[in-house]
């Protein structure tokens, strides 16, 4: 007989009388971190069971003789002042633990005091002093201080608390445990104060197949099926604790005697997907944090389709972005990288559903992009492919100061535009910069009208995996330039490369990859076109979309792909640790493997005869076209993004998720470090005179530095 009524789908366990309560790591943590009187901190995504773990650890708790508190902030509110705020916590301290000290009273008498000193010696001279045995305070819901502008100060304050133990052994028997869903960084958000950075992180987890057997007992099945219908929906919810009893339920109340897996699947289905995913709360929260309450939408939702695709995205706690991602519960840490949740998440939020809801796609501003392109491809019969954020800062070359310098100007705002994810805005100001220099203005330089030229190719050929061409229902994972100026190449997530001209009509579909295409790049001579793919190949076509070559040989996804400046060689970056160069034939010459991780970015000398890779193993490694291993580069202390040549081959930039550039010559000597940036860079380049060096990053900035790395301008 299948039994409904012992799944909790949504509040406490204990709240539901028949309600079954799964222990997991989580619950062995706590409870010790408390019996030592240790300060501790859950902080997760919605319904993963914070507030069910808190009220079994105080029942707990009690057993032992230890005395706890719960304040619940959503009790307290946020229509209220700082001192109702205070006072309402000291209220439920108070009517806890039954004090003898009339709190209002107390409070009142020491208003000569602030709000915080009176909090940290209410908790020194009135509770220490009326309880002897040891306290723990639960603080839950604590994201209801976000939106709060005095809360800085109450965790202040606990930080206060915890240091004092180091002063008066009386505090080590006062302890604090935080829950909500938050992260460390947000509860002391005033910059100029020391961060909130006490207390042990206890990871809540989802369910293993072990710890989630007992949800099995409301079925209602015979005991030979009961744990493969288990295993068939924790396929489904990955072992997540809401997801997972909600599905448990509705099986149960279905009151089959016999299951299948597509029966489990039809469930799902008629639950959370398709049109239900808009009525279950678990993925609007999931929906709205990725969307609505993102701190970088766009940063938020293009890592998560980097981690949907199945790239190897690290974590790092200090990315405001991955922290966003891992407590809206779309993604969880795995062996130090990033994973889709569960097969549910997976299948709601897919990737047509990040397409759509990214902030710009291409096809609203090809219209306006259509005129422009023929414009600004009379202007050059050379076109400058820019690996990065390219900007020619030469001022004292103009020969009219005011002209050149608006020219200049509007250049750099378009890059900066771009960098700071305004690609309409960037595309549309490159269309009056592109209309203007084609006017036969003789005091116009001539650098800047190609800078001109160049800027607008940049900001087309930069729109990685942000926007989709018109033709193109899946997103733009790569664009780049024939040499010719003519042809546009841009690779896909749904396998293809797509041939455009400038008239923005396609002219071509590549369509052997069996997987995203990650890379595409041209031939010096424009006559071939080599892209890199999650299908662990490249290929090489020709400009009438025949499939020449298919360079097998790399066992993960390929991540970059690159020409010799003869055209000879292909170098081949890739997530299996190694660089691979091929001849126009297929032939792989050599495998250049002595990085220790993921090969992030390929580049050739101007010679041709040096090869620079980037790679997560935080390493630069220059080769020889033997493949004989030259150089290491050390001194980031974070994934290597980006490698440049300056345009006379004798110096390296290299950009980091660490926050800086960094300067090297041919015999791996680092010249010089260019800090300033707060984010991870993610581009470098240098002018074409080799004078100056533009770095673009993650905090939407992009800086211009010279050769002894000093920085000339930041655009903002």
């Amino acid at each position: 007989m299948s039994n409904p009524s012992i799944y909790t789908v949504g509040g406490t366990v204990q709240a539901n009388q028949n309600g079954i309560y799964i222990p997991r790591k989580a619950d062995e943590e706590l409870l010790a971190l408390c019996r030592e009187h240790k300060f501790a901190y859950i902080l997760t995504s919605r319904q993963m069971g914070k507030s069910s773990l808190m009220v079994r650890t105080v029942e707990q708790l009690a057993e032992e003789g230890i005395q706890s508190v719960v304040i619940d902030l959503t009790q307290v509110g946020v229509q209220v002042t700082a001192e109702q705020w205070y006072l309402g916590l000291l209220t439920i301290i108070e009517g806890t633990l039954m004090l003898d000290t009339d709190v209002v009273q107390w409070w009142q008498e020491n208003s000569h005091l602030g709000f915080t000193q009176r909090l940290t010696l209410f908790f020194q001279d009135i509770l220490l002093k009326e309880v002897t045995s040891p306290v723990v305070i639960f603080v839950d819901e604590i994201d209801t201080t976000l939106n709060l502008d005095f809360t800085d100060d109450f965790f202040a304050a606990i930080r206060y608390l915890y240091v004092a133990r180091a002063l008066d052994a009386e505090f080590q028997r006062l302890s604090f445990v935080l829950i909500g869903v938050a992260t460390p960084g947000d509860l002391i958000r005033d910059p100029k104060r020391t961060p909130f950075n006490i207390g042990q992180r206890v990871d809540l987890t989802d369910f293993t197949f072990e710890e989630a057997k007992p949800l099995g007992e409301g079925l209602g099945l015979a005991t030979n099926e009961v744990q493969q219908v288990l295993r068939w929906m924790l396929e489904w919810t990955g072992g997540h604790p809401y997801l997972s009893q909600r599905l448990c339920c509705i099986v149960s109340q279905e009151n089959k005697k016999s299951w299948s897996k597509a029966d489990v699947a039809r469930v799902v289905s008629s639950t959370f997907l398709g049109a239900m995913s808009e009525q279950d709360n678990n993925l609007q929260f999931v929906r709205d944090m990725l969307t609505k309450r993102a701190p970088d939408k766009e940063g938020v939702l293009s890592v998560y389709r980097e981690i949907r695709r199945g790239k190897s995205i690290l974590d790092e706690e200090q990315s405001i972005v991955k922290s966003h991602l891992k407590l809206s519960g779309v993604v969880r840490r795995e062996n130090a990288v990033l994973k889709v949740r569960n097969r549910i998440y997976q299948q709601v939020f897919d990737l047509k559903w990040v397409n759509k809801h990214l902030p710009l796609n291409l096809r609203d501003t090809w219209e306006q992009l259509k005129p422009a392109l023929p414009v600004i491809g009379g202007l050059t019969g050379v076109v400058v492919l820019l690996m990065g954020l390219v900007l020619y800062t030469n001022y004292q070359l103009l020969r009219v100061e005011n002209l050149n310098s608006e020219i200049l100007t509007q250049s750099l705002n378009s890059e900066n535009l771009f960098v700071s994810h305004l690609n309409l805005e960037a595309l549309v100001e490159s269309l009056k910069l592109g209309k203007r220099v084609k006017l036969p203005d003789k005091d116009i330089e001539p650098g800047n009208r190609m800078k001109a030229v160049a800027t607008f190719q940049h900001v087309v050929y930069g729109i990685r995996e942000r926007n989709r061409l018109e033709g193109d229902s899946s997103y733009v994972t790569s664009v780049a330039f024939s040499p010719d100026g003519k042809t546009i190449a841009s690779g896909s997530d749904d396998n293809t490369v797509r041939l455009w001209n400038l008239n923005g009509q396609q002219l071509k579909t590549l369509s052997k990859h069996s997987s995203s295409v990650t890379s595409v790049a041209f031939s010096p001579d424009g006559k071939t076109i080599a892209s890199g793919s999650d299908d662990n190949t490249v290929r090489l076509w020709n400009l009438k979309g025949e499939h020449l070559k298919t360079l097998s040989g790399h066992s993960s996804s390929v991540t970059s792909v690159a020409f010799s400046p003869d055209g000879k060689t292909i170098a081949s970056g890739s997530d299996d640790k190694t660089v691979r160069l091929w001849n126009l034939n297929g032939q792989q010459l050599k495998t250049l493997s002595e990085h220790s991780s993921s090969v992030r970015s390929v580049a050739f000398s101007p010679d041709g005869k040096t090869i620079a890779t980037g790679s997560d193993d935080n390493t630069v490694r220059l080769w020889n076209l033997k493949g004989e291993h030259l150089k290491t580069l050390s001194g980031h202390s974070s994934s290597v993004t980006s490698v440049a040549f300056s345009p006379d081959g004798k110096t390296i930039a290299t950009g980091s998720v660490d926050k800086t550039v960094r300067l090297w010559n041919l015999n791996g000597k680092q010249l010089k470090t260019l800090s300033g940036h707060s984010s991870s860079v993610m581009s470098v380049a240098f002018s074409p005179d080799g004078k100056t060096i533009a770095t673009g990053s993650l905090d939407k900035t992009v800086r211009l530095w010279n050769l002894n790395g000093q920085q000339l301008k930041t655009l903002s």
